[in-house]
């Protein structure tokens, strides 16, 4: 029988993580066959042992692709979008791991009775690899109490309850030419279009645990790293689409970036930083908020002298 659900599992140097992810999708208790794509990107160190291991034990389940170089992110995500079978696509990385065994079937039955929708997500927790700790996602407040939310591709824009490896998504929904239009293919990307054809539904239940590991505390240089390219992403969905709806992300992001970096973080003066001011200037020329940007300026001041 073919597969109603693929689950897409890339992977790239997570051997310390990859028996609890692929146990993750095998725990899986469902009424219908699903089948696990397994992508190593020529990882160097034991992937390969690991998932073969796995792999020989369910080859009614496990598709396994061992790439003998190292092909990168973008095109591993292609090479396994074109070896999808299901109906619909879900998305475990190598080193998140699923908790809930329903989490397939509920979403599937979901999907299955609500033709509206093209997507369903749910909630998950942290694990802060450094400190070997578990934390909840922070997003209570966005729920507020309710048993799910829904979001389109309005409130994509201003807020998106949902975390990648939480999905299952309609694969007639994904087209895979926005691979080769947008530069650095992000997950964003096919959330954004996929909405262009329905609503996505989140349910305010805890599916599975996603790992955050870097080695250490973000450097400063890693943090703005991660906030331009937020700042990017939306850039790229409003050049090419020609949507104006991004300047609510970007704007959003770029407060972060200043609030939450330029002024706290990296410098000691922020009246010396030069990215401070060209942020605060670019936010200003998307916003026209006069009002805020003389604001913004004006703290530089209060963050020079009061440190």
């Amino acid at each position: 029988m073919e597969p109603k659900i693929s689950v897409i599992m890339l992977t790239y140097n997570h051997a310390p993580y990859l028996k609890e992810a692929i146990e993750g999708v095998l725990s899986q208790k469902t009424n219908f066959p699903f089948e696990l794509i397994i992508c190593n990107d020529n990882s160097p160190d034991d992937s390969d042992i690991i998932i073969s291991e796995f792999a020989t034990q369910y080859p009614d389940i496990i598709r396994y692709f061992n790439h003998k170089t190292n092909i990168g992110f973008v095109e591993n995500q292609r090479f396994a979008f074109a070896q999808a079978q299901g109906k619909y696509l879900a998305y475990c990385e190598g080193d998140d791991y699923w908790t809930d065994p329903q989490k397939l079937q509920f979403q599937y039955d979901f999907l299955e009775n609500n033709s509206e929708y093209v997507m369903v997500t749910a909630r998950n927790l942290l694990f802060h690899q450094d400190e070997n700790k578990l934390t909840e996602d922070g997003k209570d407040s966005m729920f507020n109490g309710q048993k799910y939310i829904d979001y389109t591709q309005d409130s994509f824009f201003v807020q998106r309850p949902t975390q990648t490896f939480t999905y299952l998504i309609r694969k007639d929904c994904i087209d895979e030419k926005w691979i080769d239009i947008y530069p650095n293919y992000r997950d964003l990307y096919y959330f954004y279009h996929a909405l262009e054809f329905g609503k996505g539904r989140s349910f305010n239940k805890v599916v599975g645990v996603y790992r955050l590991h870097s080695g250490g505390v973000y450097s400063s240089l890693e943090t703005e790293k991660q906030y331009r390219t937020s700042i990017d992403i939306f850039k790229n969905i409003k050049r090419i689409n020609n949507d104006q709806r991004a300047d609510q992300q970007i704007v959003k992001t770029l407060d972060q970036l200043i609030n939450k970096y330029y002024y706290e973080k990296e410098f000691v003066s922020p009246v010396w930083n030069r990215k401070l001011y060209a942020a605060i200037f670019e936010r200003f020329s998307i916003s026209k908020n006069i009002g805020t940007g003389i604001s913004q300026l004006l703290k530089i001041i209060k963050y020079t002298f009061t440190r």
